[in-house]
């Protein structure tokens, strides 16, 4: 069997998603059940496309696609489309894809200007505590943006009829998904300090990245503390999840291109 190189792959996949996002966005604005379920299934194509693409990076490069920012954003995209899939699968939110597939696009999009070859690691990658400080913000960043995803439906469907998902159920995802990506945003911070003494030295230097992050999670926080606190809800907590992943793509995209600084590999 000859397999297909790893940009072939990359590229099928961003169009395959780009396919199920007008799909998805049909679906939404008609009210279309059928294109729905086409979307749905251009979506489960993208992502074992998606999923190859990456098993091709890994092999090429001898480790697990961590490296670099182009590295990690396809390894976000392709944990934030498992993570919707098991959303659809427990909830019933396949009509999130409108917002999660232009988004796969979008970042999928950005991945391919910052592209690098796949290589070894240099030796400050070399740490289990890398691994698991990028396996703990793809699955933060991941449920963010399911959040984000939901509090956008909130707010453009709030009050209208015929709706896929009522207000009530998307201002309880909302809060879901927030309070399952949080530890996870915890333990970026715990791993990226360990990580960071082991390299430098230091837990903690003020880098602009790790400055960003912190302001992330203390948007989360200060959330889920109202939440239970004074049950915060409704639309204000929806703009409130915007926010918090407008942060995160703050401090992903953001960071590197306005503060450079030690995260820089």
């Amino acid at each position: 069997m000859v397999l297909l190189p790893e940009n072939d792959l990359f590229f099928a996949a961003l169009i395959t998603y780009l396919i199920s996002s007008v799909l998805y966005l049909a679906a939404f604005w008609f009210q279309a059940g059928r294109a729905l379920r086409t979307g749905t299934g251009f979506f489960a194509a993208g992502l074992a496309l998606h999923t190859a693409a990456l098993a091709a990076r890994s092999l090429a490069g001898g480790h697990l696609p961590f490296a670099s920012m182009y590295e990690f954003i396809i390894v976000f995209c392709w944990g934030l489309a498992v993570l919707y899939l098991i959303g659809c699968r427990r909830f019933k939110i396949h009509i999130a894809g409108v917002v999660v597939l232009p988004l796969e696009v979008l970042f999928l999009g950005y991945a391919l200007t910052v592209k690098t070859a796949a290589g070894p690691l240099i030796p400050a990658l070399q740490s289990v505590w890398l691994q698991l400080h990028v396996a703990a913000a793809v699955l933060a960043y991941g449920f963010f943006a399911l959040s984000f995803a939901a509090a956008i439906l909130y707010l453009w469907q709030k009050g209208k009829d015929g709706t896929f998902v009522s207000d009530r159920n998307l201002d309880r995802l909302i809060y879901y998904f927030i309070a399952a990506g949080f530890p996870f945003m915890t333990l970026v911070l715990v791993t990226g300090a360990i990580w960071a003494e082991e390299v430098w030295g230091s837990w903690w230097n003020w880098d602009p990245k790790e400055t960003w992050a912190l302001i992330t999670w203390l948007i989360y926080a200060v959330y889920l503390h109202f939440r239970r606190a004074r049950q915060w809800e409704g639309r204000f907590a929806a703009l409130i999840a915007v926010i918090g992943f407008a942060a995160v793509v703050f401090t992903l995209i953001g960071v590197t291109l306005l503060l450079p600084g030690a995260h820089s590999y």
